[in-house]
This record gives C-alpha cells, sequence and structure tokens, in this order.
C-alpha cells in the first residue's frame, strides 16, 4: 500500500471526499477523510467489445496475410453481435453501448455476454451468477477434432 501527503484546498470546509466512477451508469461514494472505511466501495462493471482488430486500424502487422482485399472492410470497426431473434453470434458494426455487443469476463475465465442476462445495478456488490448468464462457445466440436470452421453462438455456461 502507498500513501501521499495531501494539503486540502479548502481546509475549512468538512474533510469530505466524492469518488465517482463515470460510465454508462455512473457510481459514487461520499467518504470522511477522517474516518476511511475499508467498508465503502465503489461498484462497476467494465465491459468490452469482442473486436476484428483489422477493421478498426486498417493496417496490419508486416507478417499478417490480408483478411479482405475490399478497403472497406478495412475501417468497418466490426464486432462480435448477437442477433435478438436467433441468438447467432455475427460480425457487425460497432455501435457504443449497444447491449447485445457487450460482453464481461466471469473469474473462472468465461466470455458472457451482457446482452442476454437481466441489467444489473451497478451500485449493489451483488455479483451475477454465471448460470443465469450466456457464454460465448463454438457450436460443435469440428473446430477441435477436424479443422473445419464452426460458428459461434451462446449457451448456458
Amino acid at each position: 500500500m502507498t500513501s501521499l501527503d495531501y494539503a486540502w484546498d479548502e481546509p475549512i470546509l468538512p474533510p469530505f471526499i466524492m469518488l465517482t466512477v463515470k460510465g454508462a451508469s455512473s457510481s459514487n461514494i461520499v467518504c470522511s477523510m477522517n474516518d476511511f472505511q475499508d467498508s465503502k466501495q465503489l461498484y462497476y462493471e467494465n465491459f468490452i467489445y469482442i473486436a476484428a482488430a483489422y477493421t478498426f486500424s486498417g493496417s496490419q502487422e508486416p507478417s499478417a496475410r490480408p483478411v479482405a482485399s475490399n478497403k472497406d472492410a478495412a475501417y468497418a470497426e466490426l464486432v462480435l453481435d448477437v442477433s435478438p431473434k436467433t441468438q447467432r453470434v455475427v460480425l457487425k458494426k460497432k455501435e457504443p453501448g449497444k447491449r447485445s455487443q457487450l460482453w464481461r469476463m466471469t473469474d473462472t475465465g468465461m466470455i458472457c455476454h451482457e446482452g442476454s442476462s437481466v441489467p444489473h445495478n451497478p451500485h449493489k456488490p451483488s455479483p451475477r451468477s454465471v448460470e443465469s448468464s450466456m457464454i460465448l462457445d463454438i457450436a460443435g466440436l469440428a473446430a477441435v477434432t477436424d479443422n473445419r470452421y464452426e460458428p459461434l453462438m451462446l449457451r448456458k455456461p
């Protein structure tokens, strides 16, 4: 643990500090600097996009083989999305904040789909149940057994 001396900007005001995490749903707490409690915690979720990197930068590593000859694909900003009707995992243009494109990593290393789970209040510390979530998986075993490609899908853990 590290510490840093700090001089208050307004020494005549009460020693309270507000800590905030900004995002889709902000979370904040107010702490007294005279009685800092370990029980006060800031909760937030850190969702991710699973992106086709080539489609964001338009540039490739020197050793990489081009994925598409179409120049438009180089700037398409494609991410994994889940079709609400079919539950198929597809590549679609990134739409910031769209729940069907958001994912999170569990403590056990599974990739859970945010859009198929019930929205969670980040102000509450209760962790989500992995059993009630849908995770990213392959549709069959062919990708492991005979070098064929298999589509991605959502499954229960």
